[in-house]
Parts: C-alpha cells; structure tokens; sequence
C-alpha cells in the first residue's frame, strides 16, 4: 500500500501506515434520540468503511512477523487472512478475493490494539498504551483524552449511522431507523447494486441467496459495495455486512457490538438494537471501525480521498 499522507500529517511521524478513509461527522450539539443515544457536542471523524483484511494482515506484517505475543492473529482468521511460514519467519496475507472484505474474527482487545498500533505511528508502533492503556485497564479501557484515534464511543457511532438534521432532509427527529438513510427495510442486493436502500444481511431472517449464492457467515461483500447507500455523513456498512464494536462498556464487563451482519436478519440493522460480548470473544460476522479528532485543515489540505482497493 502507499504512504498515506494523511496519516503522516496528522501523528507528526515518519512511518508508514495504512490508507484509512474518514468522512466528518458534523453538527455538533445535536439532541439524543428516543433511545437517549447519538447526542455529540463536538465534530470529529470516523472511518468511511470497516477495517479490511488488507488493512489488518498490514498491521500483522508489521508486528508478528518474528513472534507475537499479544496474539494478534488467531486460527480463527483464517477465512479471511493467512499466515504463511515458520515461528520467526511469519508473512500475512489476506485470502485471494477477500482483501477488501471487513476483518472479522477479531476480539475487542485486538481492536484496541490495532487502534494504538495506528496511535502511534503504526510502523513497529505500541500497541499496549496510546488511545488504549491495557496494562492498566485491560479490555475495559477506555480512550485517553489525548487519543489520536479510536474505536468509536456509541454517540460517535449511532450519530455517523442514524442522524440527519431535518434541516438537511431528516425525518422528523432527526434518526432514521436504519443506517441506510431510510426508514423502510433494506433491500438484499448483489454488490455493486446502485439502487439506494441496500444492504447485505440475511433477508426475512431465513436462508435466502443472492445470485443462487446461501447466505452464511462467510458472504462478506467488500466494503462499500452499496454506493448508494451511504448514512447522511458518508460512512458505508453500518447496517450488515459485519457487527461492529464499539467502545461502550455494557453490564460492567462487556463491550457494546451494533450494526447487524450478512447472515442475521433485517431487524439486526435497526437503531434500536444493541448487544454485546465480553472484550475478549471473537465472531466470524464482528468487525470494527475507527474514530478520531477532526484534523487542522492545513494538515488535510490537498490530500486527494483514499478509498480501499476493490479485490
């Protein structure tokens, strides 16, 4: 991948890092929903897209090469990113045809510590304090106040998914029902679809298909494979495709999870649907995305929008 600029720019490191795309979450001060969720009272960014295998077999090439202690891949990943070779000598590559696919399989911790990773200039980055201190905190942590970037908190992530101001064409409120800037139920479309309203998940909560193709844990589309459906703020995928975890604390123990996946129904995808797991568990249909300040503009100006590479 190339140097992204961005990045650079904005942690003041020299290292190389990997191309996030972000979109501004703006109107700052709007009011919470019904479910007393979305309130922000400041602007900042969140990434257009989930983290892809591409990006996180990235990361793992940059750490768990001789070893890897904090098990930053599993077995489990497998179905999405390989590693090759013998202890000290590993190489990561994420499977043929799934390199623009959301990483799934991934733990809260492992988000956490991809985040801090990225905090620090990514590169041989720390990836046990930064945005996140673990040692201290472990898989509660929550983001330090002067964190460069983060997993978003669940008024970053229910605002950049749901709200669009009725000044701007918002229904009335202000929240769409789901993420997809409607009100109505998603369609289940091939990727590529350019009608609007589409999203990937398991359509009337049975097995279906979509050109003669089950749906299972394994149909991950590539990320922002609906261009038309983006939320209000321009991020994709925040309804199906994958779960998402958030930074939210539930029941004192575990880490709030959104946004519904390919393989469970419509239902999964609405605003006022939640759920959660302990920080360590992982799932084939759970991924995450980041957050972050809004940068100075002189930092960001004449940067040309980074997209992920379609397989």
């Amino acid at each position: 991948m190339k140097l992204s600029l961005l990045w650079l720019l904005v942690c003041g490191v020299e290292a190389q890092a990997i191309d996030i795309g972000w979109v501004t979450v703006g109107d700052p001060g709007n009011k919470p929903d019904k479910t007393g969720h979305g309130a922000v009272a400041y602007e900042f960014q969140i990434s257009k897209h989930e983290v892809t295998a591409e990006q996180y077999a990235e990361f793992l090439n940059a750490l768990a090469v001789k070893s890897d202690p904090h098990a930053l891949w599993h077995p489990a990943m497998v179905s999405t990113v390989n590693r090759i070779g013998k202890p000290g000598e590993y190489h990561y590559e994420a499977i043929k045809g799934k390199e623009s696919r959301p990483m799934v399989h991934v733990s809260f911790m492992e988000a956490m510590r991809f985040a801090n990773w990225l905090n620090n200039g990514a590169g041989q980055g720390n990836t046990e304090k930064g945005a996140y201190d673990i040692p201290s905190h472990g898989g509660l942590a929550g983001h330090e106040p002067d964190a460069k970037v983060w997993l978003p908190t669940e008024d970053e992530w229910y605002k950049a998914a749901y709200f669009q101001p009725e000044t701007a064409g918002g229904p009335p409120g202000g929240y769409w029902l789901y993420p997809t800037r409607s009100n109505e139920k998603p369609e289940l479309r091939e990727a590529g679809a350019r009608e609007s309203n589409s999203a990937n998940y398991l359509q009337d909560g049975r097995t279906n298909s979509v050109g003669g193709v089950a749906r299972s844990f394994a149909d991950s589309l590539p990320v922002g494979s609906y261009p038309n459906s983006a939320s209000y703020y321009g991020t994709y995928d925040q309804g199906g495709n994958a779960w998402e975890w958030i930074e939210a604390v539930v029941f004192d123990t575990q880490r709030c999870i959104r946004g519904g996946c390919m393989a469970h129904s419509f239902e999964k995808l609405k605003s006022v649907v939640r759920t959660s797991s302990s920080p360590a568990k992982r799932y084939p249909a759970t991924g995450f995305r980041l957050a972050r300040s809004v940068p100075k503009a002189a930092d960001a100006a004449g940067l040309p929008p980074i997209t992920p590479k379609q397989p």
